[in-house]
Protein backbone atom coordinates (compact mmCIF):
# COMPACT_ATOMS: atom_id res chain seq x y z
CA UNK A 1 0.00 0.00 0.00
CA UNK A 2 1.56 3.36 -1.50
CA UNK A 3 1.09 6.06 1.79
CA UNK A 4 0.78 9.50 1.11
CA UNK A 5 4.20 11.60 2.43
CA UNK A 6 2.36 13.11 4.93
CA UNK A 7 1.15 10.81 6.56
CA UNK A 8 5.03 9.02 6.49
CA UNK A 9 5.62 12.51 8.67
CA UNK A 10 2.66 11.78 11.42
CA UNK A 11 0.09 14.23 9.74
CA UNK A 12 -3.10 13.50 10.08
CA UNK A 13 -5.68 12.36 7.23
CA UNK A 14 -9.23 13.18 6.58
CA UNK A 15 -11.41 10.59 8.22
CA UNK A 16 -13.03 9.80 4.70
CA UNK A 17 -9.90 9.25 3.07
CA UNK A 18 -8.40 7.50 5.33
CA UNK A 19 -11.26 4.59 5.29
CA UNK A 20 -11.33 5.32 1.40
CA UNK A 21 -8.03 3.82 1.46
CA UNK A 22 -8.14 0.86 4.16
CA UNK A 23 -11.77 -0.13 2.96
CA UNK A 24 -10.63 -2.70 0.05
CA UNK A 25 -8.34 -4.42 2.77
CA UNK A 26 -10.88 -4.54 6.06
CA UNK A 27 -13.42 -5.62 3.86
CA UNK A 28 -12.40 -9.06 2.15
CA UNK A 29 -11.93 -12.08 4.10
CA UNK A 30 -8.97 -14.15 4.67
CA UNK A 31 -8.00 -16.03 1.56
CA UNK A 32 -8.19 -19.76 1.44
CA UNK A 33 -6.07 -22.63 -0.10
CA UNK A 34 -7.65 -22.49 -3.94
CA UNK A 35 -6.88 -25.63 -5.89
CA UNK A 36 -7.26 -23.18 -9.37
CA UNK A 37 -4.24 -20.86 -7.45
CA UNK A 38 -1.00 -21.07 -9.40
CA UNK A 39 1.27 -18.75 -7.72
CA UNK A 40 2.01 -18.07 -3.97
CA UNK A 41 2.98 -14.34 -5.21
CA UNK A 42 0.42 -11.63 -4.03
CA UNK A 43 -1.27 -10.00 -6.66
CA UNK A 44 -1.93 -6.49 -7.45
CA UNK A 45 -4.38 -4.18 -5.11
CA UNK A 46 -7.63 -3.21 -6.48
CA UNK A 47 -10.43 -0.99 -5.12
CA UNK A 48 -13.72 -2.13 -4.58
CA UNK A 49 -15.67 0.95 -5.19
CA UNK A 50 -14.57 4.10 -7.46
CA UNK A 51 -12.81 6.50 -5.43
CA UNK A 52 -10.79 9.64 -6.32
CA UNK A 53 -7.39 7.92 -5.32
CA UNK A 54 -4.79 6.26 -7.69
CA UNK A 55 -5.67 2.58 -7.76
CA UNK A 56 -4.16 -0.09 -7.00
CA UNK A 57 -3.43 1.24 -3.50
CA UNK A 58 -1.40 -2.27 -2.56
CA UNK A 59 -1.16 -5.89 -2.93
CA UNK A 60 -4.25 -8.01 -2.99
CA UNK A 61 -4.92 -11.17 -0.90
CA UNK A 62 -2.50 -13.91 -1.28
CA UNK A 63 -3.93 -17.87 -2.20
CA UNK A 64 -2.27 -20.98 -1.40
CA UNK A 65 -0.71 -22.82 -4.53
CA UNK A 66 -2.00 -26.38 -3.03
CA UNK A 67 -0.90 -28.49 -6.34
CA UNK A 68 3.30 -29.36 -5.76
CA UNK A 69 5.30 -30.46 -8.98
CA UNK A 70 5.22 -34.36 -9.31
CA UNK A 71 8.61 -36.07 -9.63
CA UNK A 72 9.14 -38.61 -12.65
CA UNK A 73 10.64 -40.40 -15.24
CA UNK A 74 13.35 -41.60 -13.11
CA UNK A 75 16.06 -43.41 -14.66
CA UNK A 76 19.87 -44.53 -14.31
CA UNK A 77 23.01 -45.56 -16.19
CA UNK A 78 24.19 -47.89 -16.22
CA UNK A 79 20.91 -49.88 -15.01
CA UNK A 80 21.07 -51.90 -12.17
CA UNK A 81 20.80 -55.85 -13.35
CA UNK A 82 17.62 -58.17 -12.18
CA UNK A 83 20.07 -59.20 -9.20
CA UNK A 84 19.96 -55.14 -8.17
CA UNK A 85 23.76 -54.54 -9.33
CA UNK A 86 26.06 -52.33 -11.41
CA UNK A 87 28.98 -53.27 -12.26
CA UNK A 88 30.89 -49.79 -12.75
CA UNK A 89 32.20 -46.84 -9.92
CA UNK A 90 29.99 -44.24 -11.22
CA UNK A 91 26.20 -43.95 -11.99
CA UNK A 92 24.38 -41.18 -13.31
CA UNK A 93 20.04 -40.23 -12.81
CA UNK A 94 17.96 -38.39 -15.38
CA UNK A 95 14.73 -37.34 -13.72
CA UNK A 96 12.00 -34.66 -14.86
CA UNK A 97 9.17 -33.09 -12.72
CA UNK A 98 5.63 -31.76 -14.12
CA UNK A 99 2.86 -29.58 -12.72
CA UNK A 100 0.05 -31.66 -12.65
CA UNK A 101 -2.28 -28.29 -13.49
CA UNK A 102 -1.88 -24.90 -15.26
CA UNK A 103 1.14 -23.70 -12.92
CA UNK A 104 3.91 -22.39 -15.37
CA UNK A 105 6.49 -22.02 -12.15
CA UNK A 106 9.70 -22.99 -12.76
CA UNK A 107 10.87 -26.54 -11.23
CA UNK A 108 13.56 -27.08 -9.18
CA UNK A 109 15.29 -30.47 -7.87
CA UNK A 110 17.37 -31.88 -4.81
CA UNK A 111 18.70 -35.39 -4.15
CA UNK A 112 19.69 -37.53 -1.76
CA UNK A 113 22.22 -40.64 -2.36
CA UNK A 114 23.59 -42.48 0.43
CA UNK A 115 25.19 -46.03 1.34
CA UNK A 116 23.82 -46.50 5.38
CA UNK A 117 21.09 -48.40 6.78
CA UNK A 118 18.91 -45.16 8.11
CA UNK A 119 18.28 -42.72 5.18
CA UNK A 120 19.04 -39.15 6.28
CA UNK A 121 17.47 -36.28 7.66
CA UNK A 122 14.79 -34.52 6.12
CA UNK A 123 16.64 -31.07 5.80
CA UNK A 124 19.42 -33.13 4.05
CA UNK A 125 18.55 -32.69 0.75
CA UNK A 126 20.57 -30.76 -1.50
CA UNK A 127 20.17 -29.00 -4.82
CA UNK A 128 20.59 -31.28 -8.22
CA UNK A 129 20.01 -30.96 -11.62
CA UNK A 130 19.15 -33.97 -14.48
CA UNK A 131 21.66 -35.83 -15.30
CA UNK A 132 23.41 -36.23 -11.75
CA UNK A 133 26.57 -38.23 -11.82
CA UNK A 134 28.15 -39.82 -8.68
CA UNK A 135 31.73 -41.06 -9.20
CA UNK A 136 34.23 -43.26 -7.24
CA UNK A 137 32.14 -45.41 -5.57
CA UNK A 138 33.06 -47.92 -3.30
CA UNK A 139 31.88 -51.75 -3.58
CA UNK A 140 29.06 -52.82 -1.01
CA UNK A 141 30.54 -55.14 1.19
CA UNK A 142 28.96 -57.83 3.28
CA UNK A 143 28.62 -56.18 7.04
CA UNK A 144 27.69 -57.92 10.20
CA UNK A 145 25.20 -59.99 9.51
CA UNK A 146 25.72 -60.70 6.37
CA UNK A 147 23.45 -57.48 4.97
CA UNK A 148 24.93 -55.54 2.37
CA UNK A 149 24.02 -52.20 1.82
CA UNK A 150 22.65 -50.60 -1.21
CA UNK A 151 22.82 -46.93 -2.55
CA UNK A 152 19.72 -45.10 -2.10
CA UNK A 153 19.42 -42.05 -4.58
CA UNK A 154 15.97 -40.19 -4.41
CA UNK A 155 14.97 -37.54 -5.89
CA UNK A 156 12.05 -34.63 -5.15
CA UNK A 157 10.77 -31.99 -7.34
CA UNK A 158 9.49 -28.11 -5.98
CA UNK A 159 7.65 -25.22 -7.16
CA UNK A 160 11.21 -22.91 -7.02
CA UNK A 161 9.07 -19.40 -7.12
CA UNK A 162 6.42 -20.42 -4.37
CA UNK A 163 8.42 -22.42 -2.20
CA UNK A 164 10.57 -19.35 -0.46
CA UNK A 165 6.78 -17.58 -0.26
CA UNK A 166 5.05 -18.35 3.19
CA UNK A 167 1.19 -17.96 1.41
CA UNK A 168 -0.47 -16.83 4.76
CA UNK A 169 2.23 -14.24 5.38
CA UNK A 170 0.20 -10.98 5.07
CA UNK A 171 0.36 -8.62 1.98
CA UNK A 172 -0.84 -5.95 4.31
CA UNK A 173 2.12 -5.02 6.79
CA UNK A 174 0.08 -2.31 8.84
CA UNK A 175 -2.83 -4.65 9.38
CA UNK A 176 -1.35 -7.78 9.38
CA UNK A 177 -3.88 -9.31 6.50
CA UNK A 178 -4.20 -10.47 3.02
CA UNK A 179 -2.66 -13.69 4.16
CA UNK A 180 -3.61 -17.42 3.19
CA UNK A 181 -5.17 -19.21 5.85
CA UNK A 182 -2.76 -21.92 5.03
CA UNK A 183 0.92 -22.56 3.27
CA UNK A 184 0.42 -25.90 2.23
CA UNK A 185 4.34 -27.91 0.35
CA UNK A 186 4.96 -26.43 -2.44
CA UNK A 187 7.57 -29.59 -3.04
CA UNK A 188 6.63 -33.25 -4.25
CA UNK A 189 6.02 -35.46 -0.58
CA UNK A 190 6.57 -38.59 -2.66
CA UNK A 191 10.03 -38.45 -3.67
CA UNK A 192 11.39 -40.87 -6.76
CA UNK A 193 13.58 -43.98 -5.08
CA UNK A 194 15.97 -46.23 -6.39
CA UNK A 195 18.42 -48.20 -5.07
CA UNK A 196 21.06 -50.66 -6.22
CA UNK A 197 24.81 -51.92 -5.46
CA UNK A 198 28.07 -51.92 -7.07
CA UNK A 199 30.35 -54.61 -7.88
CA UNK A 200 33.55 -53.78 -10.12
CA UNK A 201 35.81 -56.06 -9.00
CA UNK A 202 35.83 -59.78 -11.20
CA UNK A 203 35.50 -62.49 -9.57
CA UNK A 204 37.86 -65.50 -9.65
CA UNK A 205 37.56 -69.33 -10.09
CA UNK A 206 39.53 -72.29 -8.54
CA UNK A 207 39.93 -75.85 -9.32
CA UNK A 208 41.13 -78.05 -6.46
CA UNK A 209 41.81 -81.89 -5.80
CA UNK A 210 43.82 -81.31 -9.26
CA UNK A 211 45.18 -85.02 -10.54
CA UNK A 212 48.81 -85.54 -9.25
CA UNK A 213 51.90 -86.94 -11.39
CA UNK A 214 55.23 -86.86 -10.39
CA UNK A 215 56.64 -87.82 -13.84
CA UNK A 216 54.56 -85.63 -15.65
CA UNK A 217 53.02 -82.92 -12.99
CA UNK A 218 51.93 -80.75 -16.04
CA UNK A 219 50.21 -83.17 -18.05
CA UNK A 220 49.11 -85.88 -15.17
CA UNK A 221 47.52 -89.32 -16.28
CA UNK A 222 44.32 -89.77 -14.50
CA UNK A 223 43.49 -93.12 -13.07
CA UNK A 224 39.72 -92.82 -13.78
CA UNK A 225 37.56 -91.91 -16.83
CA UNK A 226 35.51 -90.09 -14.42
CA UNK A 227 37.26 -87.69 -11.87
CA UNK A 228 36.02 -85.60 -9.37
CA UNK A 229 37.51 -82.39 -9.01
CA UNK A 230 36.75 -79.23 -6.22
CA UNK A 231 35.73 -76.27 -8.60
CA UNK A 232 35.34 -73.08 -6.03
CA UNK A 233 35.05 -69.00 -6.76
CA UNK A 234 35.74 -66.14 -4.74
CA UNK A 235 32.32 -64.64 -4.32
CA UNK A 236 29.12 -65.60 -3.03
CA UNK A 237 26.27 -66.46 -5.87
CA UNK A 238 28.38 -67.22 -8.64
CA UNK A 239 27.61 -68.33 -11.71
CA UNK A 240 29.91 -71.20 -13.03
CA UNK A 241 30.85 -71.83 -17.18
CA UNK A 242 33.13 -75.25 -17.55
CA UNK A 243 33.87 -76.78 -20.25
CA UNK A 244 36.63 -79.50 -21.32
CA UNK A 245 38.11 -78.83 -25.19
CA UNK A 246 35.36 -75.68 -25.77
CA UNK A 247 32.57 -78.80 -25.24
CA UNK A 248 30.17 -77.62 -22.17
CA UNK A 249 30.13 -79.18 -18.67
CA UNK A 250 27.67 -78.92 -16.21
CA UNK A 251 29.42 -77.71 -13.10
CA UNK A 252 28.42 -75.57 -9.94
CA UNK A 253 30.42 -74.64 -6.44
CA UNK A 254 30.88 -77.76 -5.36
CA UNK A 255 32.81 -81.38 -5.87
CA UNK A 256 31.77 -81.61 -9.41
CA UNK A 257 32.64 -85.13 -11.04
CA UNK A 258 33.06 -85.23 -14.93
CA UNK A 259 31.89 -88.65 -15.79
CA UNK A 260 32.86 -91.18 -19.00
CA UNK A 261 35.73 -88.73 -20.43
CA UNK A 262 36.85 -89.96 -23.30
CA UNK A 263 40.81 -91.26 -24.02
CA UNK A 264 43.59 -88.24 -24.33
CA UNK A 265 44.98 -85.17 -23.19
CA UNK A 266 41.87 -82.42 -22.40
CA UNK A 267 41.75 -79.03 -20.95
CA UNK A 268 39.33 -78.32 -18.00
CA UNK A 269 38.27 -74.42 -18.41
CA UNK A 270 36.62 -72.79 -15.47
CA UNK A 271 35.30 -69.39 -15.67
CA UNK A 272 32.46 -67.01 -13.09
CA UNK A 273 30.33 -64.39 -13.63
CA UNK A 274 29.11 -62.80 -10.14
CA UNK A 275 25.61 -61.04 -9.49
CA UNK A 276 26.67 -57.86 -10.94
CA UNK A 277 27.68 -59.61 -14.48
CA UNK A 278 31.55 -59.80 -13.91
CA UNK A 279 33.33 -62.73 -15.77
CA UNK A 280 36.63 -64.10 -14.52
CA UNK A 281 39.58 -61.83 -16.64
CA UNK A 282 41.02 -65.51 -17.64
CA UNK A 283 39.23 -69.07 -16.95
CA UNK A 284 41.22 -71.15 -14.62
CA UNK A 285 42.51 -74.48 -16.51
CA UNK A 286 44.05 -77.88 -15.67
CA UNK A 287 44.97 -80.20 -17.95
CA UNK A 288 45.12 -83.83 -18.09
CA UNK A 289 45.32 -87.07 -20.29
CA UNK A 290 42.55 -89.55 -19.88
CA UNK A 291 43.51 -93.36 -20.80
CA UNK A 292 41.95 -95.62 -22.98
CA UNK A 293 39.81 -98.51 -21.98
CA UNK A 294 40.84 -102.14 -23.26
CA UNK A 295 38.73 -104.05 -24.77
CA UNK A 296 39.19 -107.98 -25.18
CA UNK A 297 40.22 -108.33 -28.86
CA UNK A 298 39.24 -112.21 -29.34
CA UNK A 299 38.44 -115.13 -27.01
CA UNK A 300 41.79 -115.42 -25.22
CA UNK A 301 41.44 -112.55 -23.25
CA UNK A 302 38.07 -112.55 -20.59
CA UNK A 303 36.48 -109.16 -19.55
CA UNK A 304 36.37 -109.50 -15.74
CA UNK A 305 33.80 -107.00 -14.11
CA UNK A 306 35.05 -104.67 -11.40
CA UNK A 307 33.69 -101.54 -9.59
CA UNK A 308 37.00 -100.25 -8.73
CA UNK A 309 38.75 -101.00 -12.57
CA UNK A 310 38.96 -98.44 -14.83
CA UNK A 311 35.73 -97.93 -17.09
CA UNK A 312 34.13 -100.68 -14.95
CA UNK A 313 36.40 -103.74 -16.27
CA UNK A 314 39.65 -105.10 -16.78
CA UNK A 315 41.34 -107.61 -19.06
CA UNK A 316 42.39 -111.19 -18.11
CA UNK A 317 45.27 -113.76 -20.01
CA UNK A 318 46.98 -116.62 -18.46
CA UNK A 319 47.87 -118.37 -21.93
CA UNK A 320 51.11 -117.84 -23.24
CA UNK A 321 51.93 -115.52 -26.21
CA UNK A 322 48.26 -114.48 -26.05
CA UNK A 323 48.67 -110.55 -28.22
CA UNK A 324 47.07 -107.10 -28.04
CA UNK A 325 47.55 -104.53 -30.07
CA UNK A 326 46.59 -100.52 -29.88
CA UNK A 327 47.41 -98.11 -32.65
CA UNK A 328 48.70 -94.88 -31.69
CA UNK A 329 50.10 -91.72 -33.46
CA UNK A 330 53.56 -89.62 -32.78
CA UNK A 331 53.62 -91.97 -29.56
CA UNK A 332 56.62 -91.78 -27.25
CA UNK A 333 55.04 -92.32 -23.80
CA UNK A 334 53.11 -95.61 -23.37
CA UNK A 335 51.74 -96.38 -19.44
CA UNK A 336 49.02 -99.41 -18.82
CA UNK A 337 46.79 -99.61 -15.75
CA UNK A 338 47.30 -103.12 -14.55
CA UNK A 339 47.65 -105.46 -11.76
CA UNK A 340 51.08 -105.57 -10.16
CA UNK A 341 52.69 -107.96 -7.76
CA UNK A 342 54.27 -111.61 -7.57
CA UNK A 343 51.23 -113.29 -8.55
CA UNK A 344 50.79 -111.65 -11.62
CA UNK A 345 52.16 -113.21 -15.19
CA UNK A 346 55.04 -111.64 -17.58
CA UNK A 347 54.21 -109.45 -20.40
CA UNK A 348 56.32 -107.86 -23.32
CA UNK A 349 55.88 -105.25 -25.57
CA UNK A 350 57.48 -104.53 -29.09
CA UNK A 351 56.25 -100.93 -30.77
CA UNK A 352 56.78 -101.18 -35.14
CA UNK A 353 60.28 -101.89 -36.34
CA UNK A 354 61.26 -102.38 -32.42
CA UNK A 355 62.35 -105.64 -29.91
CA UNK A 356 60.17 -107.42 -27.66
CA UNK A 357 60.94 -105.53 -24.12
CA UNK A 358 59.93 -106.33 -20.71
CA UNK A 359 56.78 -104.80 -18.84
CA UNK A 360 57.61 -104.97 -14.98
CA UNK A 361 54.26 -106.29 -13.55
CA UNK A 362 55.84 -107.93 -10.26
CA UNK A 363 56.16 -106.35 -7.03
CA UNK A 364 55.93 -107.73 -3.40
CA UNK A 365 52.21 -107.37 -2.87
CA UNK A 366 49.22 -107.59 -5.17
CA UNK A 367 47.93 -104.04 -6.26
CA UNK A 368 45.56 -103.38 -8.71
CA UNK A 369 44.75 -100.38 -11.01
CA UNK A 370 48.68 -99.52 -10.79
CA UNK A 371 50.38 -96.94 -13.34
CA UNK A 372 52.83 -99.17 -15.03
CA UNK A 373 55.11 -97.04 -17.20
CA UNK A 374 56.47 -99.20 -20.55
CA UNK A 375 57.99 -95.95 -22.79
CA UNK A 376 58.80 -91.96 -21.32
CA UNK A 377 58.13 -89.15 -22.92
CA UNK A 378 62.14 -89.18 -23.63
CA UNK A 379 61.25 -91.70 -26.22
CA UNK A 380 61.70 -91.84 -29.82
CA UNK A 381 57.93 -91.43 -31.32
CA UNK A 382 56.52 -93.75 -33.34
CA UNK A 383 52.92 -94.38 -35.24
CA UNK A 384 51.15 -97.54 -35.88
CA UNK A 385 50.66 -100.57 -33.21
CA UNK A 386 52.24 -101.25 -30.33
CA UNK A 387 52.03 -104.72 -29.65
CA UNK A 388 51.71 -106.09 -25.87
CA UNK A 389 52.31 -110.41 -25.40
CA UNK A 390 51.88 -112.64 -22.09
CA UNK A 391 55.30 -114.45 -21.74
CA UNK A 392 54.20 -116.75 -18.86
CA UNK A 393 52.04 -119.92 -18.38
CA UNK A 394 49.56 -120.46 -16.05
CA UNK A 395 49.62 -116.44 -14.11
CA UNK A 396 47.12 -113.50 -15.43
CA UNK A 397 48.36 -110.80 -16.85
CA UNK A 398 45.15 -108.31 -16.18
CA UNK A 399 45.65 -105.03 -18.17
CA UNK A 400 42.54 -102.80 -17.47
CA UNK A 401 43.18 -99.29 -19.55
CA UNK A 402 46.27 -97.84 -21.65
CA UNK A 403 47.80 -94.47 -21.84
CA UNK A 404 49.48 -93.43 -25.48
CA UNK A 405 50.85 -89.95 -25.58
Amino acid sequence: MTVPSSVRRGATLPAAVLVGTLLPVLSLPAAQADPGCTTEAAPPGELPLPLPLPAPIGPGERCDDSEAPVTSSVSAVPAANTAGFIARDSVTFTFTGAHTDADADPIAFECQFFNTPEAPADDKWTPCASPQTYSDLEDTRRQLGGVETPYTFRVRAYDAADRGIDATSPTNLLLGTGGAETDLPDTDQTPEETSFKVDTQRPVASIFNTPFDRLTPERPMLTTDSPTLRINGNEPALVFDCDIDGRAVPCRDDNVTFSDLGPGTQTLSVSVTDRAGNTSAAPVTTTFTVPEDLVAPGRRWKTRASRQAFGGDYLEASAYKTKLTVAGVDVREVRLLATTGPKSGKLKYKTPGGAWRKVRLGGKTTKRGQVVVVRNEQSAPFTGKIAFRVMSRGKPVQLDAIMLR
